[in-house]
This record gives structure tokens, sequence and C-alpha cells, in this order.
């Protein structure tokens, strides 16, 4: 998706991913369930084709997502579930034992008539270690699951869960399994602390019934995808070769004669994205992944020196001013799914953001008082997006790339334990310290973990490169308006 970052509903993002549910669906009981606001399928609806799908796969593991939305479109209850949909829930019925647990498997009868409900197993374990150094290097889910239970998002390599399932392989602890209670601990916090605290855990486990054996493989029909990325890639070359006229007129007007002649770094890197090519690079340096490439902008590294950007020690100045504010900030209703997240799995689901200055505009100043006046007071730095952003504790950001070289990327450490929570950037790892400022160039690959039992806060502020020519800089800002305005 080259242009997702600054035009996510542009004509040149990926093709729509598909409502969730359109029109009715109808529960098991056969009444109408209502879809809710924004096309989310109710609960009893969800419940109904998970159901149905649980049955279908039981009949036939190896069904592609076509074949399956096809046979539920022939029934009156699933007519409005859309392809995409089904897609996306076969995928979870693959990875994510909890989803295809949620509302039971089904089995047939002992006397081979009516189908039973057969529930997800469970079974207790207990692994033991040495000392507390020794880790048991195991991450849960800190949401609940469906039936309860923290799902096991990743066993880390080198820890003890990691020799537990060498050793016993037919009660191995995998990712998706759920995790019901530690030392008779259910939620989240309490699991956390047995597993720092105490040499001895005794788990109860949840995982979906027969689990062990590897399932099939899903068989994708990939026909209706080949079709809808085609139609894309056409409507996208056409678009990008209709803007760089445009821009030229308008950047001409506003800074004069050959003017347009002075983009041509801008014009390029449109043109490439016409043509579905993407920038890419690895070096010692660590791996880059840019559909929005501008070139020969310098330096090239993960973490830029902030003594090359003075603004950087004004803003430290100002940090505990900053987290005040943000203190008085807390509540979860202010607090948002990043904008890219939904389309960006590598956020995680509990990773959220509160704007500061977004598409332009300065958010809720009076709640932002100072942090909006120290932005806007920086001297040589032309401001692009800010937001504070909190990272729950024992969670990590999968690697990833932002897309544009032409935007750069701050953070300023506000709140979080020192020595657990870090940024790898490239091949390059730093750790977060109150009150001092990263510059990171985040077209390099990225990840971030918290490793402690507290949120992590920053205030990101993301920039223009300060490589780009104000000729340049107008032009590309144009293109971001000029093309979330066509997709209107």
């Amino acid at each position: 998706q080259p242009l997702r970052k600054f035009a996510s509903r542009s004509p040149l993002a990926a093709p729509p991913r598909g409502r969730w549910l359109g029109g009715q669906a109808m529960a098991a009981g056969g009444a109408v369930v209502e879809e809710g606001v924004g096309g989310a399928m109710t609960m009893e609806g969800e419940q109904a084709l998970l159901q149905r799908l649980q049955e279908l796969l039981a009949q036939t593991p190896y069904l592609g997502y076509r074949a399956a939305h096809a046979s539920l479109q022939a029934e009156e209850t699933f007519k409005g579930v859309g392809l995409k949909r089904i897609q996306k829930l076969l995928r979870e019925f693959r990875e994510s034992p909890e989803v295809a647990t949620s509302v039971g498997a089904r089995s047939e009868a002992p006397d081979g008539g009516a189908e039973e409900v057969v529930a997800p197993v469970e079974s207790e374990l207990t692994i033991t270690r040495p000392d507390t150094s020794s880790k048991f290097g195991m991450l849960i889910d800190s949401g609940t699951g469906a039936r309860g239970g923290h799902a096991v998002t990743e066993v880390r390599p080198g820890g003890v869960v990691e020799a537990w399932n060498n050793q016993t392989p037919e009660q191995a602890i995998r990712k998706g399994d759920v995790l019901v209670c530690i030392n008779g601990e259910t939620t989240f916090d309490g699991m956390m602390a047995q597993f720092r605290e105490k040499l001895e855990a005794h788990i109860r486990i949840r995982r979906a019934a027969g689990q062990g054996a590897e399932k099939p493989a899903l068989v994708e029909d990939h026909l209706e995808a080949a079709k809808e990325k085609a139609a894309w890639e056409s409507r996208r070359a056409r678009v990008t070769a209709a803007l760089i006229p445009g821009l030229k007129q308008i950047v001409e007007k506003e800074f004069g004669g050959g003017a347009g002649e002075r983009i041509g770094r801008v014009e390029a890197m449109y043109q490439r994205i016409g043509r579905n090519e993407v920038f890419e690079s690895d070096d010692a340096s660590g791996k880059r992944y840019a559909p929005g490439f501008i070139e020969d902008l310098t330096p090239v590294l993960p973490f830029h020196r902030t003594q090359d950007y003075p603004w950087c020690a004004e803003l430290r100045c100002e940090w505990k001013a900053i987290r005040e504010e943000l203190r008085n900030s807390l509540d979860d209703f202010l607090w948002t799914p990043g904008a890219y997240a939904a389309s960006n799995e590598a956020y995680g689901k509990d990773w959220k953001i509160m704007a500061v200055l977004s598409k332009d505009t300065w958010q809720d100043e009076a709640r932002f008082k100072v942090t909006s006046n120290v932005i806007k007071n920086l001297k040589g730095i032309k401001p692009f997006e800010a937001f504070f952003a909190r990272m729950p504790a024992h969670t990590n950001i999968m690697p990833h790339s932002d897309n544009l070289s032409y935007i750069l990327t701050s953070h300023l450490a506000l709140e979080l334990e020192e020595g657990a929570c870090s940024i790898r950037v490239g091949n390059e790892e730093k750790y977060w310290k109150e009150g001092e400022v990263l510059v990171l160039d985040t077209t390099y690959v990225h990840s971030t973990k918290n490793e402690s039992s507290r949120p992590r806060y920053v205030l990101v502020l993301r920039f223009w490169h300060p490589g780009l020519t104000e000729e340049e800089r107008r032009a590309i800002h144009l293109s971001h308006a000029i093309l979330a305005g066509a997709s209107k």
C-alpha cells in the first residue's frame, strides 16, 4: 500500500477490504440480527457465522475462502456476509485456536445422529525454573479472550517455556493457547506477577479440541484477488500520471516561473509509485522499505544525531511540563487506535495515541496548551504530525516501516521504566530515557518493546525532512490533500 501513510483513503491505496457484514445476519435460533454501526456484526450474528464456518471446515478441512463464501451465499442466513470477511475468518481459524473455539467445536454424536457441541480442552501443567534470572520467555495478550483467560502471543527462544516444549512436546505451550490461570491468578497483572516472582508456575491451559497435530493449511483461491489487484494498479497509474502536471502548475503559480522544474524528485517518486515500484535496501545499517521515496536525502542512518537538530534541546527543556500535561489526560476515552493501526497489524490492538497535531490542525489546544505552544515555538523544524503514544506493559510492536523517506520521526520519552523499554531501528537498538529525545528514520524497518510492568509514554513528533526544498515540500503536501480529496 504505497500511499497508505499519507492518503489512507486515496484512490491509490489498496482495494477496499470489504465491510465486516453487509445487510443482515440471522442468529442460530432464527431471529434476524441487525448489523451494528459501521458494518460491525452483532455478537449473535458473529457467533452464528463462526459456528457455521466451523461446521463447513469439519466437513471439508481444505476448504478455500471462495468456496466457503459460495456455500454461505446459498443460505438465507448469511447472504450479506462479504468475501473478504470469510477470507479473514478462515485465516483466524487457522492461526488462533481461541477464535475457533469461541463458539465451541462440533463433532458427530456417538449414535451418528445429531451433532453435539464439544468444549475446548483444558489441562494443567507445572513449569519450574532454577532462579528468577531465568526467564519463562512467554508473552500473553493483555486482553481477555471470548471464554476468559489470556492468549499466548509469543514463546521466546532461550526461555524456560521453550525448554519445556522441547522436553515435553505432547504438552508444548504454543502461540494461540489460552492461559486460564497461573498459580490461581486469572488476571493479566496477576499472571505477570507470578511469572516475575515465582520459581514454579502451575498453569491451567485451554486449547481447541484435538489441537496438537498440525491443522491442514487452507487452500486459497486467488482469482478474485488477482482481478482486484489488476484493477487498482491500473487506476493508480492513471491517477499518478494526472497528478504531476497539476502539481507543477500550482507550484509555478506560488513560487514563480521555473519552480515546476524544481520538483523533479517528487515527480520521480510518483512515477515509481505509478509503476508499483518500492525502494528497498539492505546494508550494514539494516533494511529500508519506502514506497514514498525521495532520492538523496541525507544522512542515511537509523538514528540521527540530535545535535544536528538544535530544536531537540529546546524540546528537552520542556519535557517535565509536557509530561504533567500528559498525566492530566490519561482517561481512556481520550486515547484512540493509531491512524494506521487498523491496516498495519504490527502495532498491536492496544497501542493507542492522543493527537496534538493531525491533518494540519492543532487538536484540543485548551487541553494541550503547553505541548502545542512548545512545538509551535521550536525553531528550525516544520512539524507534520504530533501525538502522545501509549504502549502497554509487556507488549511489543512488530518490525515494520513507516514508508515515507521525506518524513522523519522524533520521540521525547515522558514516562517509562528505564532499561525495560527500547526501540530497534535497522540494526541498532536504543533504550528510551525519560526527558531524552531520539530522532529516527522510520523507513528503516523498526520495532519496539516494553518489557516493564507499566505503560510507556512518549511524545511522537513527525517532521518534514530538512533536505527537502520548499517547492518539494509544498508539492508533496498538496499531493496529500489532492489524493485524499479524490477518494471522497
